[in-house]
């Protein structure tokens, strides 16, 4: 099918023939001992509609071999590679990266059936029944399939309180608008677990510094009828736990930092005995204790602190502080306890000391990095060199200095001749730990934790073509609203884009378009929102959301105002500082889901869109605006910006360029462990970008509803990926299956023609693809 690429076709039968191997070629129970069977297959007959099988096998004990692409054994056959004797060196590494073959237990079947009906009977099935069946097949082998008959599920019909302790009868009842536990609702034992956690949480909030979820559980009557359950729930009081009557509501007494301190010094200067010189300073309503000279201002404390003397006790305010000194990024070490004093105030209110140990980290740091890129071929190598500083003015202010250089070696299109493209750049940012803003949000700051980000950036690219300049001043907002949601606003951004010199060829070929706006000296003054939803935990290998959403628009305030600076000079359009400037507004998304199907192996989906409409005082997106596709990280079997817009193909170009107003792009991938640090991908991409305005369009550009999909270009190919921990190395082949720059008839490639090395794209890349 390749036409000249020999080497292509003996690797086809050679990579099937490997598949064989480890799949069939080795005896699959080679390892098995006499008397034993190898689990071969685990099957789940669900009678239950609205069971997931998804959620059933986490309780089941006993799975079979790990299976690629649903039926490859890869990793048991790696293991059936090795020899009888385990201690050699090569029969070592095979069975230390291969998987042993499980080996069927009935009494794990029993077990797994017994833990799937207690998981159904949590989620509310109370007439469940679970059956497991062994079905041997050969010598060595063994099928288990599990029957399962939910029943009908329960639903919750009332719920009423008994709640022993007076003092906090009205506190709870006050709060049930916000219960879990509504009438209709599908009974669950999680359900009730979570509303046992508001309800502590509520009141540990409240003062109730000793309450715990102990204090209360539930009462459920099946009885009822109907499949329904009436709840009834307890809350005791403290007297037998506690040893007093009614829980009591706590009141701060003390709030003491300790900064740098042991242990066994920290709790020394409490009491004032401690083997170290300890030094103690008091700021409004902290103490600061501390055994070495303070690297940062004591009112940075106190406003990072939410925990004030003659504070009702509240858990809240507690967790915030801490998300707010982790926050600062100065301290390697946060902890944050109460010691009951034995005082209490005039009304009788219990007192605790909060006592924050803090461990300050180094607070500057210099980074230098190295990197090689290889984009669609294109071989380069780039230098960053990172200087950081965490407590630039002692209030937490945290500084960037980063300076880019970085050289590729691309070619011309259709000829082997070379050029070099060069890129510098320098970047200063200043990130305060607070708004600055003329007004006081307290609460907005207690709740959200913002950020105030100043920066300041200069870029030099040089390339054949043209040469570039981009000077950027940007003033902005970042918060947090919950641990996996964050926002940024910036409502100035300013870009001052030069472009000194433009090739003589390049030019007369876009003068008389509409490219040529996009490579003339032009302003940006922009403003811009962002919201990010990641719930991607490091560490964790589990399922997680991806989506990044942006809006932003530009010109619109300079537009409104120009009239105070610019005299009627017959120009259809306006300049600030003598130079035209653009107006546009711009949105895009970027949706990901990463599905994990098993330890080995996941299934990445990502969808992006994004449009950008340019009006008024510029009839173009300006170039840096613009979108592009192809790439590392887009459609890997075309080069970057060697894609669309469209079905448009532009022969005589010498270099990739093509950029247009819209964006979309579908990506799917099958990532899988191999051995050792190796992984393995397989992946197809889906996308295009067109242009927005016909009178800003090449030809074959223009997005049309009726027409888009048959212009979408689609690329498919495998990666090999290298976890070294720190990072990841990515090699991807992509290879062009739909190109819509061919003829109507002719874009399938394989369904018209043969292959060819024209229509495979390398890439290496630091880092997943997304």
């Amino acid at each position: 099918m390749f036409k000249n690429i020999t080497s292509f076709r003996n690797f086809i039968p050679f990579f099937i023939g490997l598949m064989v191997l480890f799949g069939t070629g080795c005896s699959s129970t080679k390892f098995v001992p006499e008397g034993e069977h190898l689990l071969s297959n685990v099957k789940v007959k669900n009678r239950g509609a609205d069971v997931r099988k998804e959620q059933l096998k986490p309780y089941i004990r006993q799975q079979e071999n790990t299976k690629l692409l649903g039926v490859w054994k890869f990793y048991l056959g790696l293991y059936n590679l090795s020899g009888r004797d385990g201690g050699k060196g090569i029969n070592k590494w095979l069975r230390s990266i291969g998987e042993e073959p499980v080996i069927y237990d009935p009494f794990l079947a029993t077990q797994s059936s017994r833990q799937i009906s207690l998981f159904l009977k949590n989620q509310g099935y109370f007439r469940t029944s679970v059956n497991d069946t062994a079905i041997f097949s050969g010598k060595k082998k063994v099928k288990v399939t599990y029957d399962i008959n939910p029943g009908n599920r329960y639903h919750l019909k009332n719920i009423f309180y008994r709640i022993e302790d007076d003092s906090i009868r009205q506190e709870i009842l006050n709060d049930t608008l916000s219960t879990l536990l509504r009438s209709g609702r599908p009974f669950t034992v999680d359900l009730h677990e979570r509303e046992r956690e508001r309800i502590t949480e509520n009141l540990r909030s409240k003062g109730f510094y000793k309450f715990s979820e102990e204090f209360i559980y539930f009462r459920s009557d099946t009885t009822t009828g109907n499949h329904q359950v009436v709840d009834s729930m307890v809350v005791v009081s403290p007297e037998d736990a506690l040893g007093y009557k009614h829980h009591r509501r706590f009141k701060v007494n003390r709030v003491l930092f300790h900064i740098g301190m042991g242990a066994a010094d920290a709790i020394g200067a409490d009491s004032g005995r401690t083997s170290v010189a300890a030094d103690t300073l008091n700021y409004k309503d902290i103490v600061v204790v501390y055994n070495e000279k303070l690297s940062f201002k004591p009112e940075l404390l106190f406003s990072s602190s939410y925990i004030h003397p003659g504070d009702i006790y509240n858990a809240r305010m507690v967790s915030r502080t801490h998300q707010l000194l982790s926050g600062l990024r100065l301290f390697k070490y946060i902890n944050i306890r109460f010691r009951e004093t034995g005082n209490f105030d005039a009304d009788g209110k219990p007192l605790l000391d909060c006592v924050i140990r803090l461990s300050p980290g180094k607070p500057q740091s210099v980074s230098f990095d190295i990197e090689g890129t290889n984009s669609s071929g294109n071989l380069g190598a780039a230098g960053n060199l990172t200087y950081q500083h965490k407590n630039l003015m002692r209030g937490g202010e945290f500084f960037t200095f980063n300076t880019r250089l970085a050289r590729q070696n691309q070619f011309v299109r259709s000829s082997a001749e070379e050029f070099n493209t060069l890129e510098l750049g320098a970047e200063a940012s200043l990130v305060f730990p607070r708004f600055l803003l003329p007004l006081r949000i307290e609460q907005f700051r207690q709740r959200y934790n913002p950020k105030t980000n100043i920066g300041l950036a200069y870029n030099y690219q040089r390339r054949p073509d043209y040469t570039r300049t981009i000077a950027n001043a940007r003033l902005g907002y970042n918060w947090k609203s919950s641990r996996y949601i964050s926002h940024s606003f910036y409502p100035i951004e300013f870009n001052l884009v030069n472009i000194p010199e433009v090739n003589d060829e390049f030019w007369d070929r876009i003068s008389n378009t509409f490219l040529r706006y996009t490579y003339e000296d032009h302003l940006i003054m922009n403003m811009n929102y962002s919201f990010l939803l990641n719930q991607q935990v490091l560490g964790q290998r589990r399922d997680f959301w991806y989506l990044r959403a942006n809006v932003e628009s530009a010109g619109n305030l300079l537009s409104s105002v120009s009239g105070l600076w610019n005299e009627d000079s017959g120009q259809d359009y306006d300049e600030l500082l003598g130079i035209r400037y653009a107006q546009y507004v711009k949105g895009d998304v970027d949706l990901r889901f990463n599905n994990r199907l098993d330890r080995y192996t996941s299934l990445v989906w990502r969808f992006f869109a994004g449009v950008g409409y340019p009006y008024g005082n510029l009839d173009v997106l300006p170039f840096e605006k613009r979108y592009f596709s192809g790439g590392a990280n887009s459609i890997r079997a075309w080069p970057v910006r060697g894609l669309g817009p469209g079905s448009y193909n532009e022969e005589g170009a010498r270099f990739y360029n093509q950029t247009a107003d819209i964006k979309l792009e579908f990506n799917l991938e099958y990532r899988f462990k191999l051995f050792w640090i190796l992984e393995g991908a397989l992946f197809m991409d889906v996308g295009n970008i067109w242009s927005i305005r016909e009178d800003a369009s090449p030809e074959g550009g223009l997005f049309d509803f009726e027409t888009f999909a048959e212009q979408l270009a689609v690329g498919t190919g495998l990666g090999t990926r290298f976890d070294f921990n720190y990072f990841i190395f990515r090699f991807d082949a992509g290879l062009k299956t739909h190109d819509p720059s061919l003829p109507a008839g002719e874009r399938w490639i394989p369904l018209n023609r043969p292959w060819t090395w024209d229509d495979v794209g390398f890439n290496f890349a630091i880092g997943y693809p997304f």
